[in-house]
Formats: C-alpha cells, structure tokens, sequence
C-alpha cells in the first residue's frame, strides 16, 4: 500500500525519468549510428583505397612498364619509354602507401605485399635490361628474354597476392556493412518502443503540468499575498501573477529588510524602506516593513534622547567652569555667560539683563543690561529696562520662559556686516534660583529653539542666578567696604585737621597767655 502511495505520487516524476531515458537511448544510439556510420564509411573508403592500390601495382607499374618497352623495341623512340620511367616512378610510391594503409588496417599477411614487390621489382630488372639490349640493338638476345615471358610469372604472383589483400578488404568492408546495418535495425527498434511507449507517457505529462501549473499559479498567488501581509505592501495593483516578479519581489523585501537592519545597527537612523510612502503607511503597520520602521523611528528617539541628555550634561559641565571664572568681576562673568550660552545654543544675538537696584533709591529695582553679544563679536550696548517694561520685563515678572516664532520687525537692532535680516525666533528665559529671578536672558537666532534647549537655559539659569547673587552680594559687600574705608579715611583727616586746629589754638593762647604775663611785668 505505501508503494502504490510512493508511486503514486512520484507517477509524473517517473514518467518523465522513463521518457527522458528512452530519449537518452535514443539519442546513445543516434550518436552510435553516426558513429558506425562513419567508421563504415571510413573502412569502405580505406578497402577501396587499398583495392585501387593493388589494381595500380599491375595497371600503373606493370603494364606501363610493358607497354613501354615494346613500344621503345619496334621504333626505337625514346620518347616511348615515357609509361616506363613513369612505372619505375610510382613503383614505390603505390608499395609504400599500400604497406602503411594495411598496417593502419591489421592486416595479418604483410608477407603478401613483400612478395608482391619482390615480383613487381623482378618484372621491372627484366624490362630494364631487355631495354638496355634494344639501346645496343642485341635483339636476338632481346627476343629471347621477351620469349621467356617475364611478365607471366609477374602475373602469377601478383595474382596470387592479390587474391589475398583483397579478400581482406573485401571482409572487412562487408563487416562494416553489416555493423551498420545492424545498428539501424536497433534504432529501429528503440524507436518504435519509444513511441509506444512514450506517447502515453508525453499525454500523461501533459495532464500532470497543467495541473501543476495551476496549483503553481495558486502557490504563488499565495506567496504574493503573504509577501503583502508578513514583508511589504507597496499598494499596487497585480492584475496577472507572475512568478519571477514574485520571487524577485520576495528576494527584494529581503535584501532591503537586511540593508535596513545593518543601517539602524551601525546607527545610521535616517536609512529608509525603498517605496515605503506615506500612501501605502497604512497598509504596513503590522508587517516586517512596518516593524523596522517603527523600531526605526524608536531608536532614533531614544539616540536623539540620548544626545539631548549628553548635550546637556556637557553643557552643564562646561557651564559651571564658566561660572568658576571672574567671579570678583560681575562684567566679565556676564560676558562669559552670555557668550558660551549665544554660541552653545548656536543663536546668532544675545542680551544678559542683570537685577540691580537704585543706588539712590535702594527700593527701586531695575534690569540692567550687563552684556551684549551678537555674531561672534561682543556689542557694546548700554540699555536699562523696568520692571515689567517689554517682553523681558515681562518674563521677568511672570518667572517663565518666552518662545516667540514671530518676531517683529526691527526688534533686535545689532546688525551684523551682512545686513538687517531680523532672526526668525526670540527665546527669553528668567534665571531664578529659590524662586528669585536675578536675571534674564535673550537669546535670538534664525532657528526655532527646541524645548530641550529652553529646559536647559531654565537649568544653567539656576546656577546663574545663584552665582550673580553671590557675586551681587560680594560686590555690595565690597562696596559697603569701600564706603567704609573712605568714611573712615574722611574722619581720620577730620580728626587730624582738628588736632592741628587745637595745636594752633593752644599755641595762640600761650601767646595771649605770654603777651598778657609780658604787659604785667
């Protein structure tokens, strides 16, 4: 029962090995005719090659030679032994020849041929000197060797030998003949088998492909729809199913399912799915494609968090050795503030407005601007703002920072050498600590100010404000100290011009005293 399964299952595969066997057979065989074919054409053409041969040796040699010489006897013509010369000429052509086709051949009687030329060579000595007896006219002698009829014994054993290198030839063409005849009637037969059996074979393959065909067409149809589900949907319309553009497709989503992750590994996170587009978004939420990107677009904000975090933190560090510095010096300290902040935050101007209080009236508070920077150059700006008066006054007031997008025209008026342009976003942020805003400061620049950026202004602006505080204090201490000092050098001459008024006044009343002791006496 698990045969027949096996059988039946593997039927197509089966038929088209027995078809493809039959037609491998067929074609063995085709090549072996062509084979026998040639090697039969090839025997033929060397037995008639060899039997011309052996006709020549008598025909070419003999007989010219003959012929020849009793031509030359009855007229004396030399020109007659022409068929002689040609005779003794190719006598050893044809031999050599006839010896290397028969040897090629295995041909067993080699013997033959020798005796063949010892006879030929024996003829051709005969004709020669009965030539030399005509030259010198000696023909009695002449006669008489033409009588002993040299050329019959000739006969004898060239017929002799010749009878046996052609039966050789003869045996083996007819051999050739019969291998090529046997060999048709093989193809013959392997050919009718193949069509008995192959015809129901072919249908039966036929039958069997259509079917798989179609069950291949459903495959893939399958495989395209998966592809859509589980890798990428470029939301295009297939009207025909076809398999190499499927199969491409596949390979394709997962070429660039791999480019995309080595990206994102290597932390490239701007590498995007080729035709990932905001038509087809939808269409990929839950799918590979949709998966890299969403894990994409995570870990890009993880990094930019991470970036954001060490920017920060960087910046702090950077800041506080800022603040360690002139911290005797309130205006080199705000210059120093405000010129790493503008540059930190890459705006293009930067206004630092210090609390300082009337020094007349120590109840009047006001915003003094202690610094100016803008474009890479500090701007020597002198500007004093009340409480409340402006956006800074404002900011000030209200103890929170000020992102504005719109800035009105010729609100900043530091230029730089390129012109007029006005920045394109205005940050203001108080800088408070204990709640206690000590400063403000304004920023402007051709950029939008991210949130991270105004959380770390809110940050350096604790730092700031508690530095300016104590720095304020010291400078109001010393001050106190300074007013102290030139109140205490003011009494000191005071006391002196007094010791020296009392010096007078005592040395003019012990003159009045001796003047007076002077009339008396």
């Amino acid at each position: 029962m698990a045969g027949l399964d096996f059988i039946r299952k593997n039927a197509l595969t089966f038929s088209a090995i027995l078809v493809l066997a039959l037609i491998t057979v067929n074609t063995g065989i085709i090549y072996y005719n062509d084979w026998v074919l040639k090697d039969t054409t090839q025997v033929k053409a060397e037995t008639e090659r060899a039997t011309y041969l052996v006709g020549q040796v008598w025909n070419q040699v003999v007989r010219n030679m003959d012929v020849g010489m009793r031509g030359y006897a009855i007229t004396k013509n030399e020109s007659l032994l022409g068929p002689l010369r040609d005779g003794m000429r190719d006598n050893p052509i044809i031999f050599g020849e006839l010896r290397t086709l028969t040897k090629k051949q295995g041909f067993q009687h080699p013997a033959a041929i020798d005796s063949m030329a010892t006879g030929v060579e024996a003829f051709i000595n005969s004709t020669k000197k009965m030539v030399d007896l005509i030259k010198i006219d000696s023909m009695n002698e002449f006669r008489a060797a033409l009588a002993a009829d040299p050329g019959r014994d000739a006969w004898f054993i060239y017929d002799r030998n010749a009878r046996t290198i052609n039966g050789f030839e003869n045996t083996r063409s007819e051999a050739a003949q019969t291998a090529y005849e046997d060999a048709n009637n093989r193809t013959l037969v392997v050919q009718t088998i193949l069509n008995i059996i192959a015809f129901p074979s072919l249908l039966f393959l036929i039958v069997n492909i259509r079917r798989e065909r179609k069950e291949r067409k459903n495959l893939f149809s399958k495989l395209e729809e998966n592809n859509r589900a589980f890798l990428f949907d470029p939301g295009t319309i297939t009207e025909e199913i076809k398999e190499n553009d499927v199969i491409d497709d596949s390979i394709r989503n997962f070429k660039t399912a791999t480019h995309f992750i080595n990206q994102v590994s290597n932390g490239n996170f701007s590498v995007t799915w080729d035709g990932f587009t905001p038509e087809n978004e939808k269409l990929n939420t839950t799918n590979l494609a949709g998966e890299l990107v969403l894990m994409r677009d995570k870990l890009k904000q993880i990094k930019a968090q991470d970036e954001i975090r060490n920017w920060t933190t960087e910046g702090l560090a950077r800041f506080s050795e800022v603040l360690r510095k002139n911290q005797d010096n309130l205006e080199a300290l705000s210059l120093d503030i405000l010129t790493f902040l503008t540059k930190y935050l890459q705006a293009q101007q930067g206004c630092l407005f210090i609390l300082q209080e009337d020094l007349e009236d120590e109840s009047h508070m006001f915003l003094d601007m202690s610094a100016c920077y803008a474009f890479d150059k500090r701007k020597y700006v002198a500007k004093k703002l009340e409480i409340g008066q402006g956006l800074v006054g404002q900011a000030f007031l209200e103890g929170t920072p000020v992102v504005l997008t719109d800035v009105p025209g010729g609100y900043t008026e530091i230029t730089s050498g390129l012109g007029h342009k006005t920045p394109t976003c205005l940050l203001i942020v108080p800088m408070k600590a204990n709640e206690k805003v000590e400063a403000v400061i304004e920023l402007a620049g051709f950029q939008k100010f991210e949130k991270y950026q105004v959380e770390f202004l809110e940050k350096v602006g604790e730092l700031t404000a508690s530095t300016l505080g104590s720095v304020k204090n010291n400078e109001k201490m010393k001050a106190v100290l300074e007013r102290f000092k030139v109140q205490t050098e003011q009494l000191k001459s005071q006391e002196e011009e007094l010791r020296q008024n009392l010096e007078e006044m005592e040395a003019t009343q012990e003159a009045l005293q001796r003047a007076e002791k002077e009339k008396q006496a």
